[in-house]
């Protein structure tokens, strides 16, 4: 199993970046490797999505189910696909009218030794290229 963790203080509310992580229907515009994405299931503080990636050659959907805190917390849970285990930890601080502490745990294990070497050796890059497309994102849409 491989944990990764980043933290981020962002220029925008908890509420905002909140929302910007739940509108996974709009990942594949402005998230690197996101192909397609959808989400279905919807019911209280639950859903589930897909989300297709695609790196070099390699593409992979799967399913996760996705359970939301309103403002601080987005834990999602790979349930099928390409990953053994795949946990994204969501945790958003505020620190002021229009700041929050961003954070993102990560647990993951591919169930494919072939996806491992493929692909596991840029997954922490992956995750930073991540991280710095959702600010880019947060600029865009809220300035």
């Amino acid at each position: 199993m491989t944990y990764y963790e980043v933290e981020r203080d962002l220029e925008y509310s908890d509420k905002n970046i909140f929302d910007l992580i739940c509108d996974i229907e709009k990942y594949p515009e402005f998230l690197p490797w996101c192909k397609n994405s959808n989400i279905y299931n919807k019911k209280d503080n639950e859903f589930y999505s897909d989300i297709t990636v695609g790196f070099n050659l390699v593409n992979e959907t799967f399913t996760s189910k996705v359970i939301v805190d309103y403002p601080q917390r987005v834990v999602s849970t790979a349930t099928s696909g390409p990953f053994q285990t795949m946990i994204n930890k969501w945790s958003i601080k505020p620190l002021g009218k229009n700041k929050c502490q961003v954070s993102l745990k990560i647990e993951y294990e591919f169930k494919s030794i072939i996806l491992k070497n493929l692909i596991g050796k840029f997954f922490e890059q992956a995750t930073e290229k991540m991280i710095t497309a959702f600010e880019k994102r947060a600029k865009y849409i809220y300035g």
